[in-house]
C-alpha cells in the first residue's frame, strides 16, 4: 500500500512526517476530505473574520497529488 502525506496549512505550515498508508489515491483523497473539517473544528479565526485551511496531499516521491481547502468567512451584519 502506498503512503501519502497530509501537510496542513492554517496560517502556518505543518509538515506530515509520518504519513498514512492508503489503498490508492482515492482513499488518500477521502482521508484529506475527512481531515480538513476535523482540523477546522479546532481552528477559530484569530485575526479577523477570514481564514483558509488547506491540506496538501503528497505521495511517497514528494509529488503533490491533491489539494483540499476550506475557507471561513464571517461578516458583521450590525456594528
Amino acid at each position: 500500500m502506498p503512503r501519502y502525506f497530509f501537510d496542513i496549512n492554517d496560517g502556518r505550515n505543518e509538515r506530515d512526517e509520518e504519513g498514512v498508508l492508503c489503498a490508492d489515491l482515492q482513499a488518500a483523497v477521502l482521508e484529506a476530505k475527512t481531515l480538513l473539517p476535523a482540523v477546522a473544528a479546532d481552528e477559530v479565526p484569530k485575526d479577523g473574520e477570514r481564514q483558509a485551511l488547506t491540506v496538501l496531499v503528497t505521495d511517497e516521491d514528494g509529488k503533490a497529488v491533491y489539494l483540499a481547502a476550506l475557507v471561513y468567512t464571517g461578516t458583521w451584519l450590525i456594528r
